[in-house]
């Protein structure tokens, strides 16, 4: 079952491309429907808003994301992403280091 962008609370700005701002944090989440995919963009700030972004994704597009790019290593943008572990996953240069624990600075900031 799909929602329209209005009913999600999802801001459309283009065909398939949509926004989502986050409650807690100065933070936007991001969606683009493909032919043959959806590209989730951050995250979200833990486990169970990434859950949320995930499923909104699904009731919108009527599709599971199957790739999610991690704009840069906040904490606001990336802990939510073990939600998204069946998709494709890409990141700004230097989050592996942030996400093993030897960049702990970047993700306070």
């Amino acid at each position: 079952m799909t929602v329209t962008w209005e009913e999600s609370g999802w801001e459309q700005l283009a065909p398939g491309v949509g926004r989502r701002r986050l409650p807690g944090w100065d933070c936007s989440a991001g969606l683009v429907l493909g032919a043959e995919g959806v590209l989730a963009v951050d995250a979200g700030s833990s486990l169970a808003e990434g859950a949320r972004l995930r499923t909104e994704a699904r009731e919108l597009t009527g599709r599971r994301v199957t790739h999610l790019a991690l704009t840069h290593p906040h904490f606001d943008h990336v802990l939510g992403a073990p939600a998204f572990a069946d998709a494709e996953v890409y990141g700004a240069v230097g989050l592996d280091v942030a996400l093993a624990g030897r960049g702990r600075e970047e993700l306070r900031a």
